[in-house]
């Protein structure tokens, strides 16, 4: 086709989205980033790992974040050892390592944010998940997406069998993911940099090469491993299986030299050893970069408990399937809601696919498909040092009256990748709901449903109350809570917040790492209902400490990180 035939057929084109409204007088057309196959050959039992099918080769987990630069980093780190790890599971012969290793996640930062020992349901996981994906794989980007919409429930509720089975949808969901981090796509990481983020956040989800067909010995060796040595691979064949690590040891031999990863597995105490600490097999320490392990590491990062009362309201149902841009680090997305009953908007929810210098979030109240109109609140100026999915908490959440539509705008500025929005090419989409703009100005608006039958991957939060914090609007908490303090990690200050469900004395204490005595902060009587407290630490080095909250017989004790 000559040049000027294509000019004509690209005039004809703009010419018909424009009469349809599909695109708007002054927008641009976008491009979608090319996507990976989904699945490549079959999954050997006892594994169930499926790499994502977007273009994650960007997220090379080589940069160490600068919020890592002071810390000082053990030679030798095992989470089990603090007590941060739950017990070891068994997948049996289904393919739902993904469930489990991302269950494990979760778990494990129930115990590191003092939220006591959980066992959620991988049944309900591998299930329940928008695409049932059961036996059959998947990863942590699917868990993530469903553990947002919804929740964990109880393993008691739900338990575990090894195949493909219906979803339960009466069990009561408990925990709530709002914030999900990927620390690396198809690239293995930096040691130095898994390393920060496991110390920093603990246990991490990640991805190996388990062996198959392609590497029957392998296979064969991996299977047959019975802890009493450090796993050596130099293949680099697609990882195929889903596990946790939860340590590391500079000091462990094998055959390329030292030093190694400790890791979670999900196939039982029959299999594996100890691995350095405890009683329990089920673990195995394999050299840090073999059989690709570190590909595709991610962890929670923030959760709620599950709101009875509020509501998720989405279009991405498929969540994260792919990326869209203007050739551009900036770009903006637009989604129109419609509360089923009167309530508050406190979250907007959203993908990031790198890491961003910029997220700004807006919430009008109208629309045309063209214009917006009307802002009733916004949130400037955040931004991640990592790609996945994040909450931004309104300040002054809006109240929309049931069956009255609102619009979530979100602006995307990427750090260096051309496609900074993330939407869903598998789910149904809409039409007049979802749009994207390269300018966010009025009349650029591309109506994404339409013109590509995508939605963009925007959701807000609704709760029945004002405050985002439910419980304290309580006349008296039901119980002691003592959540995370904030901002984690921190620098100048941090704030701690406890609840009390009756007056009693009260005590909070600082330790290092090694148990001593660093401040102690309160000491007092103090009457039933929230309080909080600020912590500007004195002059001190950077890195992990803990605050003790005594509260009459009530004891509970909360990692922190101090970052200079």
């Amino acid at each position: 086709m000559s040049v000027k035939s294509q000019i004509v057929v690209t005039a004809v084109v703009l010419a018909l989205l424009l009469n349809l409204g599909i695109l708007s007088a002054n927008a641009q057309l976008p491009v979608k980033a090319p996507r990976l196959p989904e699945k490549q050959g079959d999954l050997p039992p006892r594994t169930g790992f499926v790499p994502p099918p977007m273009d994650l080769s960007h997220l090379t987990g080589e940069k160490l974040p600068e919020r890592f630069e002071t810390l000082v980093l053990p030679i030798r780190w095992d989470w089990r050892e603090q007590g941060k790890v739950t017990s070891v599971k068994d997948q049996d012969t289904c393919g739902s390592c993904y469930a489990f290793a991302a269950v494990a996640n979760i778990e494990s930062k129930m115990l590191m944010d003092g939220a006591g020992t959980s066992d959620f349901s991988e049944n309900n996981a591998k299930e329940c998940n928008w695409y049932g994906t059961s036996c059959d794989g998947g990863n942590y980007t699917k868990m993530a997406s469903w553990f947002s919409k919804e929740g964990t429930v109880l393993e008691s509720c739900d338990p575990y069998v090894p195949w493909d089975t219906t979803c339960k949808s009466t069990c009561t969901y408990t925990k709530t993911l709002l914030d999900w981090r990927i620390i690396s796509g198809n690239s293995v990481p930096s040691i130095s940099v898994l390393q920060n983020y496991i110390y920093a956040y603990g246990s991490v989800y990640t991805s190996l090469y388990a062996g198959d067909a392609n590497d029957a010995s392998w296979w064969s060796e991996f299977s047959s491993y019975n802890g009493s040595y450090t796993l050596y691979y130099t293949g680099s064949w697609t990882p195929n299986h889903a596990v946790l690590i939860v340590g590391w040891d500079d000091t462990l031999s094998h055959a390329g030299g030292y030093g190694a990863w400790i890791v979670k597995n999900s196939w039982g105490t029959s299999w594996g050893g100890t691995c350095g600490y405890g009683s329990e097999d089920g673990y195995f320490t394999i050299a840090y970069g073999s059989a690709s392990i570190g590909k595709y590491s991610s962890y929670m990062h923030d959760w709620q408990n599950y709101d009875q009362n509020g509501e998720i309201l989405y279009y991405d149902e498929g969540g994260w399937t792919d990326n869209w841009g203007y050739s551009d680090v900036t770009a903006w997305g637009l989604c129109k809601f419609v509360p089923a009953s009167t309530s508050y908007l406190s979250r907007v929810e959203f993908w990031t696919n790198d890491t961003t210098t910029d997220i700004d979030v807006y919430v009008y109240d109208d629309f045309d498909g063209s214009n917006l109109s009307n802002l009733l609140t916004s949130k400037l100026n955040t931004s991640y040092d990592e790609a996945g999915y994040h909450s931004v908490t309104l300040d002054s959440p809006p109240q929309i009256a049931g069956g009255n539509d609102v619009y979530a705008v979100v602006k995307f500025t990427n750090s260096s990748y051309l496609y900074p929005l993330v939407a869903d090419g598998i789910g149904p989409n809409e039409t007049g709901i979802t749009y994207i703009s390269s300018s966010g100005s009025n009349g650029s608006w591309y109506d994404l449903g339409a013109g590509q039958s995508q939605d963009i991957a925007i959701r807000v939060r609704m709760t029945a109350y004002s405050g985002v914090n439910t419980e304290s609007l309580l006349e008296f908490p039901e119980s002691f809570i003592v959540t995370q303090n904030y901002p984690n990690p921190f620098n100048a200050g941090t704030t701690i917040e406890y609840e009390l469900p009756l007056s009693c004395d009260v005590t909070i204490h600082i330790y290092d790492l090694l148990g001593r005595e660093v401040e102690a902060l309160v000491n007092r009587d103090e009457k039933a209902g929230h309080h909080q407290i600020d912590w500007n630490p004195p002059d001190i080095p950077s890195g992990i400490y803990f605050y003790k909250v005594q509260a009459g017989e009530f004891t509970a004790t909360m990692k922190m990180l101090l970052l200079k």
